[in-house]
């Protein structure tokens, strides 16, 4: 099992799914669906990146979108929280909670190369505070 000091690469999901900004609502909960992951990066034609998992789809559908007619650009976080590979998965573990956020993607020389999520961070945390108890 990894140590909280290791580097986020470690735990990361290699790669990260890139979906178009006019992408619906129902077509990107396909896609997660069907590669059976929690978030996607929204990649804008001008070079801006956003964000969305599926609770900003679940809140979307919640207020009364219409899955056929709002797209991923309308829901995609723009803030995006973002880690790089060397930091320690506590530190990046200690900015989720921060920041308040559950996936961060991860850069390396301006590429996104990842992505670290709460369900990465958690059981390497869980594991370190077990032994010290």
């Amino acid at each position: 099992m990894a140590d909280p000091r290791d580097p986020a690469s470690v735990v990361m999901s290699r790669g990260a799914i890139s979906v178009d900004e006019k992408l619906t609502l129902r077509s990107l909960a396909a896609v997660l669906a069907q590669i059976d992951i929690g978030v996607a990066v929204v990649a804008a034609p001008d070079g801006s990146v956003g964000i969305v998992s599926e609770r900003d789809i679940v809140r979307a559908l919640a207020d009364g979108a219409d899955p056929d007619a709002v797209w991923t650009a309308d829901i995609a976080a723009a803030d995006v929280v973002f880690a790089e590979p060397d930091e320690s998965i506590v530190d990046v573990a200690e900015r989720m909670v921060v920041e308040m956020v559950r996936h961060m993607p991860v850069v390396e020389r301006g590429t996104i190369v990842g992505v670290v999520s709460a369900r990465d961070v958690l059981p390497v945390l869980a594991d370190h505070a077990r032994d010290t108890v």
